[in-house]
């Protein structure tokens, strides 16, 4: 189906409500984010070498991906995959049930705003056999974060770990395992079904995708697994309106909801093609907004987008090296045309 196949309605049913990840804060400390900022140096847990581990995994109810996580060899608790978030997460039902004892509060930046929030002390965290250990854990209801907890990118800083639609399967291991794909530069492959590696930048805690593109304009773009739709700043969707038009007349309101149980405004449409790295992403209907965690990304003024669960699905699975600083996409079979190389278009 193409982007003017959509209706207003038929869109409106699939985004209402949208959710996304939220943000954390430390006050008078580093800046800590449950979506993708992190202001200060941070110096990983020291961990014992681990083998990897394979987890079969399960889909909450906005389709994001839920790994068994052991929490102080108690469990197990569905943790929602969020490579959105540089902190670990766990609910208060689960916080209790484990009996953890306290650690102070932090500052839970949401799409709106902040709000405080509790933090709890966990000795052991267990993901298969990959072990983090003496953590403080910010505490939210799981109510609001739809599952036990969120899996943050402070598990996985110098891992590598791979999202498997459709296996339903989640992997992490140490980086630099697995099959190299391409050398030095992005790959173009002209096979279906071949995985296509794109280079990233690591910054501020997260892997940012810089070879992309909304239709013609260029974006910052983060891999979000914990976010339920892909959702751009202001500036992108002025881009994209000079760009096109034609596009500014089919954005209609859609509410937001964060992990924080914050609302806000945005509007949606189907996106120009998508671009990442060697790959041309289409039917992706986009969500734009000027949420609170643009203004900590200090992207504001420029074209960013947040690359959710609704794209990251469109593949087969999904690979971030934390510690090659790369991100490997492999293509559904080739049924799926929705997602195409650009070898194959000529470019």
């Amino acid at each position: 189906m193409s982007g003017e196949g959509w209706s207003r309605r038929g869109l409106a049913a699939a985004l209402t409500p949208v959710l996304l990840s939220a943000c954390v804060t430390a006050p008078a400390r580093r800046l800590i984010s449950i979506n993708l900022t992190d202001t200060g140096p941070v110096e990983p847990p020291a961990t014992p070498p681990d083998t990897g581990a394979q987890l079969e995994t399960a889909f909450d109810q906005a389709r994001r991906m839920t790994v068994p996580v052991y929490v102080d060899g108690k469990g197990p608790f569905a943790f929602v995959v969020d490579t959105g978030a540089n902190r670990t997460v766990i609910s208060i039902e689960a916080a209790a049930a484990c009996g953890l004892p306290p650690a102070g509060q932090v500052v839970v930046h949401g799409i709106a705003g902040a709000e405080p929030a509790d933090q709890a002390k966990v000795g052991r965290l267990n993901v298969g056999s990959v072990i983090s250990r003496n953590l403080e854990l910010p505490v939210l209801s799981r109510g609001r974060l739809g599952a036990d907890g969120l899996l943050g990118v402070d598990i996985m800083r110098g891992r590598r770990m791979s999202l498997e639609f459709d296996l339903n399967r989640f992997e992490i291991s140490n980086s630099g395992q697995g099959v190299e794909v391409g050398q030095g530069t992005n790959s173009r492959i002209p096979a279906y079904n071949a995985p296509i590696q794109v280079n990233a930048a690591y910054r501020e805690g997260q892997l940012v995708i810089l070879d992309a593109q909304v239709g013609e304009v260029r974006v910052a773009a983060f891999i979000d697994s914990g976010a339920q739709v892909t959702v751009g700043n202001h500036a992108l969707r002025d881009a994209v309106v000079h760009t096109h038009p034609d596009f500014g007349p089919r954005l209609a309101p859609v509410p937001l909801i964060s992990a924080t149980g914050q609302t806000a405004r945005g509007e949606f449409a189907p996106l120009p093609t998508l671009r990442l790295g060697g790959m041309q992403i289409n039917e992706v209907i986009g969500v734009f907004a000027e949420l609170h965690i643009f203004d900590l990304w200090k992207l504001s003024d420029r074209p960013a987008i947040l690359i959710g669960v609704d794209v990251l699905r469109h593949f087969q699975d999904v690979t971030l090296d934390f510690g090659r600083h790369v991100v490997v996409f492999t293509p559904s079979p080739p049924g799926d045309r929705r997602v195409r190389h650009e070898a194959q278009q000529g470019r």
